[in-house]
This record gives C-alpha cells, sequence and structure tokens, in this order.
C-alpha cells in the first residue's frame, strides 16, 4: 500500500514577511524536505532584495508553540521540531546591530524598521505608554507617508533632515538596547 503515503520529498510551505506578505514555498521552486533550510532563506532574501543577510532568520512554531530559528545549515528534514505541512516560516531579525547608521542597504534598514514596528505594536519592546503612543505616532505617519519630515533637534541642515521612519528606528533601536 505504499502507493497510497505521501511523498517524502514533497513541500508546501509559506514565509510570512514582515510587510504581511506572504511567499509560497513549493517543490516547483526547488523546494523539498531535504533542502537546506539555508536555501529557503536565500528564497525570501531574494524576493526582498536583501544584501546584508548576517541580521536574519526564519523562525517556527513546535507543536508546543514554542518559537524556534531554523538552522540553516541543517535540512528541512532534520528539524524534528517543525510542524507541517503546510510549513510555516515567520522571517525576522535574528540579530540587532548597535548603531543603525551602519546599516549600508535601505532594504535592510526597511526590514530592521518592520521588525520594530512589529515588536512595539505586539508588547514585544518594553516601553512607557508615552514613548509607545509616540513611537505608534511615527510609524502612522512614516507608513501614510504624510510627512515629509519630523521636527529636527538643531537648524534644518542636510544632515539634520530626518524622516519619521529613522527617528522611530532610532528611538526604538535605544529603547531596544537599553532594555526599556
Amino acid at each position: 500500500m505504499a502507493c497510497f503515503r505521501g511523498n517524502r520529498e514533497e513541500f508546501y510551505g509559506e514565509v510570512l514577511l514582515l510587510d504581511n506578505r506572504k511567499l509560497t514555498l513549493t517543490v516547483e521552486q526547488g523546494i523539498k524536505r531535504s533542502s537546506k533550510a539555508a536555501s529557503v532563506l536565500q528564497l525570501v532574501f531574494v524576493e526582498l532584495g536583501v544584501v546584508e543577510v548576517e541580521f536574519f532568520g526564519l523562525k517556527f512554531c513546535d507543536n508546543r508553540q514554542q518559537t524556534l530559528w531554523l538552522d540553516p545549515s541543517k535540512t528541512l528534514l532534520q528539524h524534528k521540531e517543525l510542524a507541517g505541512p503546510p510549513y510555516i516560516f515567520y522571517f525576522g531579525v535574528k540579530f540587532y546591530i548597535e548603531d543603525p547608521s551602519k546599516l549600508n542597504e535601505e532594504t535592510t534598514r526597511r526590514q530592521f524598521y518592520l521588525q520594530l514596528c512589529q515588536d512595539v505594536r505586539r508588547g514585544r519592546l518594553p516601553c512607557s505608554g508615552h514613548l509607545k503612543a509616540q513611537l505608534c505616532a511615527l510609524m502612522l505617519q512614516g507608513e501614510k507617508k504624510i510627512s515629509k519630515t519630523c521636527v529636527p533637534q538643531k537648524p534644518r541642515t542636510q544632515r539634520s533632515h530626518r524622516t519619521c521612519k529613522s527617528v522611530c528606528f532610532e528611538r526604538a533601536a535605544a529603547v531596544s538596547r537599553s532594555g526599556g
């Protein structure tokens, strides 16, 4: 009765991206259960245009609802805790950089910003109610693209011109580093 068993290599999954889009993973894309997790991650990087890959990873929930990071050096089959099909992965920032101005690529900064927005909204980034309200207002302005600039700290020059997104990112990163 082996003909009624599913193909061990068959694969169907999704990656939930930080901008709330879903990336579908199938055998047609070359993803199998025997594929390295790094190949799934690479598909995501290509989709998003991310070059500074060392900061990001893929998470998944096991049967006990524990969140775990995929080990890129292992195959999907070797991740025994991986529940599915369908296999659901969450793209996210795995390692934060202390100084966000050292990020070279706009796509990397955007992913960091989206991660921080998500963390603030879901309460994973501890901050006071006043600061949270301020950060949420800045995020809303950045997303709606209503504001051209935020109020600068010093007289307007080329260097002090900051977007709401960059102010939000800097403040949230500072809160993250200080622990609240």
